[in-house]
């Protein structure tokens, strides 16, 4: 949890102790092992060389003895799973392979904790996680899902952005995310839309999409999330230019807590999913 933190004060937040309790421990630690685990920063602590081999040699032996305590546990506890996701990676892209996880995996038991601001999800409340980052943490990574790509897309009715004479264009709020939007993507491209153009704020994702499949207006389609729509014609793009942004979007597992089995066996499954 220290290493996580960077800060003995923030672990002893998160664990229910005192500051001074905590860096008792580590001390302790520290002189049992006889090496220099963390560096004291003025701005906090970091992990030493040893101390990053240590952790990453006492995460594996938790998951070892996680695992053997889920197989002593048997089927049914074996196969509880909390997902968190977005709104709109779990409707758009979960969804349509609900029924593939549920053939591969007939005893699991699946909690989708779907929150789109990453952000207030705690890592103790999952077991694996879809999100959009920028700079994820190479320990927290199981595997790249898509890449920040994005084109504008329409319904096939819709004749092209830049014919449209009073185009509606569905956004999010662009105080509220990380992500690029159309700012981004007009500034790249230097399109300029007519003044008659009208913004809807949808701010849900998924909704925008729907509404663009309807044909009432242009959504800034990631492509890993509207891929599918794209390949059955459902949408297409409304002006050739993609844009790829500095993100993508991940598989995580939780930095500090070991990955049960089933975990492990679903996060292969969904992997595989994505690539085929």
């Amino acid at each position: 949890m220290v290493a996580r933190c960077g800060s003995f004060s923030d672990a002893a937040t998160l664990l229910g102790l005192t500051q001074s309790g905590v860096s008792r421990r580590i001390q302790r630690l520290e002189e049992h092992l006889g090496v220099e685990l963390f560096r004291r920063l003025a701005s906090g602590v970091a992990l030493t060389r040893i101390g990053e081999e240590y952790a990453q040699e006492v995460g594996r032996a938790l998951d070892t003895l996680a695992n053997l305590g889920e197989r002593s546990l048997g089927r049914r506890v074996q196969g509880r799973l909390t997902l968190a996701c977005s709104r709109a990676v779990g409707e758009l892209w979960l969804m349509p392979r609900l029924g593939g996880l549920n053939t591969e995996f007939p005893e699991l038991e699946l909690k989708l904790l779907m929150d789109d601001n990453w952000g207030l999800v705690r890592s103790d409340e999952y077991d694996l996680a879809i999100a959009f980052l920028v700079h994820p943490r190479p320990d927290q990574i199981l595997g790249q899902l898509g890449r920040e790509e994005m084109v504008p897309v329409r319904a096939p009715s819709l004749p092209p952005l830049v014919e449209q004479s009073r185009p509606v264009i569905f956004a999010m709020e662009e105080t509220l995310k990380e992500w690029t939007d159309w700012g981004n993507w007009l500034s790249e491209t230097g399109v300029r839309l007519p003044e008659t153009t009208r913004r809807w704020k949808l701010n849900d994702y998924g909704m925008a999409i729907r509404a663009a499949r309807s044909g009432v207006g242009v959504a800034m389609g990631w492509t890993w999330l509207v891929g599918e729509d794209l390949a059955a014609g459902q949408l297409v793009p409304a002006h050739p230019y993609v844009l790829l942004g500095r993100g993508g979007y991940y598989l995580l597992r939780p930095q500090e807590r070991h990955m049960p089995q089933v975990a492990r066996r679903v996060a292969d499954w969904l992997l595989a999913s994505n690539s085929g």
